[in-house]
């Protein structure tokens, strides 16, 4: 069920109306809540139902035997339950996403040697959102085990906060010290959070369907597709448009998901601080999926030491990092190699830093801000070439008409650029200027909100292609 489709408003509609109903029924509103989430992603593929109630399932009983073991002073029991549970999720990913790739990989090396293998890929169908549950889930045990959190005892409540559906699909990845002490209260929502969701609605509507979509269907798909039919400004306009693309559709997932959980009470954190004004390679990673980066730093980088070491050891956890952050993407080297050129980025970034840093340099100037905004723009730019290709030869096609420098813009209509210009101008608006706007929609009259809310939806089905495009992310 899609977040931009009819059924989805009217889903939607009817969990407002049935979750408000029961406000004061804490147990029958909760129950409401799962089945309704459930029901969410059953639309999907009702069999995978059945491996979010075990990733669930696992870490609720792995907290449990966490807590008892705390309680006996067992360390090595505690050890084991967490072992379980990150065993179970980590296997449920390498199961559903990286079987193919793991075992391909491995007929691929042993046939360098050989070996004369012959490799079928599975038919293994990808669980919707498997990659964010999972790492929603893992982030409690390691939590409990930790003591950071206190075990949650309830499974009604434990399994919600996993398959809380706005979120389940395509994040933002929620912790539980964040989400799990809203299910134990009482819901409230005032008239103003109800226009701010309207408005994170009603923007993420427009992102994907009138920004995201467009830009796909009518010039990156194309340049991908068969890059050597255009020169190269033109693969290059393409590749701004592909980096527009993969934010507009992403933050408007993300902006939904915040606005659909705020109808119901629930505040889910940001994903984006609009990225493309980044001024180095970890400015961009401190704005870019937000919840995804501070996942990965607690439960990965900072675990391994993060730059409390040597420099050596600092860049050694940052390339393991950015690496696994490339996997994470998707089963596949270009993601790997990807991740890569962002941790050689990152690695390059800190030595500068830590360097002039030193030497007591002062802050930028406004030229020196917009080079850096600019350098960091194009090498995220270019290195989404490997993130969107099917393999290293579709990318090394895409690098080849680059470095050609042939000249025309036969592809690009004024609607096209209208498009691609207008979201960066948009993008790099002050953004007290944007939250300005949204806080006038909130003053609006309810019944202006709705008319107004009302007009986008019909806007965008009148924009929309004849078929819904999935959200990007649904693939990760």
């Amino acid at each position: 069920m899609l977040f931009h489709s009819l059924e989805h408003a009217l889903f939607l509609i009817v969990v407002f109306i049935g979750f408000w109903a029961m406000v004061r029924l804490q147990l029958t509103r909760l129950v409401f809540l799962l089945v309704a989430s459930y029901f969410f992603y059953a639309c999907s593929n009702p069999y995978f139902l059945l491996l979010i109630v075990a990733s669930s399932l696992t870490d609720y009983l792995a907290g449990l035997a966490m807590y008892r073991a705390g309680q006996r002073d067992d360390a090595r029991a505690k050890t084991v339950a967490l072992a379980i549970s990150l065993t179970f999720n980590l296997g449920l990913l390498a199961v559903f996403k990286y079987a193919n790739f793991f075992a391909g990989s491995a007929a691929g090396l042993l046939n360098a040697f050989g070996a004369g293998l012959q490799f079928a890929t599975w038919d293994i169908a990808l669980p919707v959102g498997i990659s964010f549950y999972t790492f929603q889930s893992m982030s409690y045990s390691i939590d409990v085990y930790r003591g950071k959190i206190p075990v949650e005892r309830s499974l009604l409540r434990f399994f919600t906060f996993v398959g809380f559906f706005p979120q389940l699909v395509a994040g933002p990845i929620v912790r539980a010290a964040d989400f799990l002490p809203q299910l134990g209260r009482e819901p409230y929502v005032s008239p103003d959070q109800v226009g701010r969701a309207l408005w994170l609605i009603s923007i993420g509507l427009m992102k994907k369907v009138v920004i995201a979509d467009y830009l796909a269907i009518n010039l990156v798909d194309r340049i991908f597709d068969a890059p050597r039919l255009y020169s190269s400004l033109e693969t290059m306009v393409g590749l701004y448009g592909y980096t527009m693309q993969v934010y507009m559709d992403f933050s408007a997932y993300s902006n939904i998901a915040i606005g659909s959980a705020l109808l119901l009470g629930f505040h889910l954190p940001d994903n984006f601080d609009r990225p493309y004004l980044a001024t180095s390679v970890t400015d961009f990673w401190r704005r870019w999926h937000l919840t995804l980066g501070s996942w990965l730093r607690d439960y990965l980088y900072y675990p391994l030491g993060g730059s409390r070491g040597t420099d050596y050891q600092t860049y050694r956890n940052l390339l393991i990092t950015f690496l696994l952050i490339g996997l994470w993407h998707g089963a596949n080297w270009t993601f790997v190699v990807y991740g890569g050129f962002h941790a050689l980025a990152m690695c390059i970034n800190r030595y500068f830093r830590v360097n002039i840093r030193k030497r007591g340099s002062q802050e930028l100037t406004p030229w020196g801000w917009i080079w850096r905004v600019f350098l960091t723009l194009n090498f995220v730019v270019l290195a989404r070439v490997l993130f969107r290709s099917q393999d290293f030869g579709q990318a090394w096609q895409i690098y080849q008409v680059l470095i050609q420098g042939t000249l025309g813009f036969a592809l690009m209509t004024p609607t096209l650029w209208f498009m691609l210009v207008g979201s960066f101008v948009v993008h790099w608006t002050p953004r007290r200027w944007v939250d300005m706007q949204g806080e006038r929609f909130e003053r609006l009259p309810a019944i202006v909100q709705g008319v107004t809310v009302a007009t986008v939806a019909l806007f965008v089905m009148l924009r929309a292609s004849t078929k819904a495009v999935p959200f990007m992310y649904f693939r990760f």
